[in-house]
């Protein structure tokens, strides 16, 4: 019975022996692995503690953006306002021949030396930039042949692109439009004379043949809107000799799209004699004593005469704006993980509703 329970005993110990020797085992492995996944996880806690601000900025980020969609509703309006659009003429342009164009300047031509003339407007004679003054016999006036910058095309027609046709062909509306405001500058008894009129190249071909009428700018380009990228514009010198107040009805006559982005005014000073002596002594044929001559006397004139002034002003029209928009979807970023109903509030507050389509189009795809 010793001998059995001994055995026993021994039986007992060498199982439990080797059941805690696999015990022990697995409680190893088991502490290494929760050693492992500890680590980890606080290697993903610090990895995390750098989004724990997600929800805040994403509020905040929102809210930011709702301030930039009414900053970009008040820049839209403002640059809508410059434009003009109801007015604009490239803007209500509608698609013509070169020939059609050819037309319009050629009645252009008749149109605006009928008006200057009702509105005794002097013009320049030929290419000449001198007014025209009569001397001589006065009721014979020189041929009123002035080309309003576009000289080069009364008679003669190149072969002009569709695109550089309607460059000439909106220059051609603009400038009409500008000689009207010369002529309801004009003052009753005082004379207005157009000096020149010169404009910006249309195109290649303009550019070979606009001669005389073409705008050459040093630093005054630097004065232009469309120096900082954000709008096209057409460009326009205007030279007219009267009074300032021809010039101020003219500045007064001008609004959006017409920007005037110059003025130089360059003034006449005619100098004057000096005093002297006027002596209104008459003869007396019948004689007389020394006090029925009457004494000299000294006659003042101003040392300079004010004349006319010529008022040179740079105009820019503006044709077109870029409000940065469109900038948008240019960048796939943006458009890969975006939230369409973020994006639909924004272009509808910013008053941008037409590209709501475009943008859904773009996310769509971007998924």
């Amino acid at each position: 019975m010793l001998l059995l329970f001994l055995f026993l005993g021994l039986v007992v110990f060498v199982t439990l022996a080797i059941l805690s020797s696999g015990i022990s085992d697995d409680i190893e492995e088991v502490s290494t692995d929760i050693q492992r996944e500890w680590s980890n996880q606080t290697f993903t806690q610090e990895e995390l503690t750098s989004f724990q601000n997600l929800d805040s900025d994403s509020e905040l980020s929102l809210i930011e953006l709702s301030s930039l969609a009414n900053v970009e509703k008040k820049q839209s309006i403002f640059w809508k306002n410059i434009l003009n659009s109801r007015e604009n003429h490239m803007s209500k342009w509608s698609k013509k021949s070169a020939e059609s164009v050819n037309a319009d300047i050629t009645r252009l031509f008749t149109s605006l030396r009928s008006r200057c003339l009702s509105a005794e407007i002097e013009l320049p004679v030929s290419s000449s930039k001198s007014p025209t003054i009569g001397f001589g016999d006065t009721s014979k006036k020189p041929e009123n042949n002035y080309g309003f910058g576009f000289s080069a095309y009364d008679g003669f027609w190149p072969s002009f692109s569709e695109e550089e046709a309607k460059i000439l062909g909106v220059q051609a509306k603009i400038v009409k439009e500008m000689v009207e405001f010369i002529t309801q500058s004009t003052i009753e008894s005082q004379k207005l004379s157009i000096v020149q009129i010169l404009r910006e190249a249309a195109g290649k071909i303009d550019l070979t043949h606009i001669e005389n009428d073409q705008l050459t700018m040093g630093v005054e380009q630097q004065l232009l809107l469309r120096e900082k990228g954000k709008l096209s514009s057409l460009v326009f010198l205007i030279t007219i000799k009267g009074q300032s107040k021809h010039a101020r009805n003219f500045m007064n006559e001008l609004r959006p799209p017409f920007m005037l982005r110059n003025l130089t005014v360059r003034r006449d000073l005619v100098e004057a004699e000096p005093s002297r002596v006027v002596n209104d002594f008459t003869p007396n044929p019948f004689g007389g004593s020394g006090e029925d001559f009457a004494p000299p006397k000294k006659e003042s004139l101003p040392i300079v005469k004010d004349v006319n002034s010529e008022f040179s002003f740079l105009i820019e029209y503006i044709t077109e704006i870029n409000n940065g928009v469109e900038q948008l979807f240019t960048s796939k970023s943006i458009w890969e993980k975006g939230d369409p109903e973020v994006l639909e509030q924004f272009f509808t507050t910013s008053g941008n509703t037409d590209k709501i389509e475009e943008a859904k189009l773009l996310i769509t795809n971007g998924e």
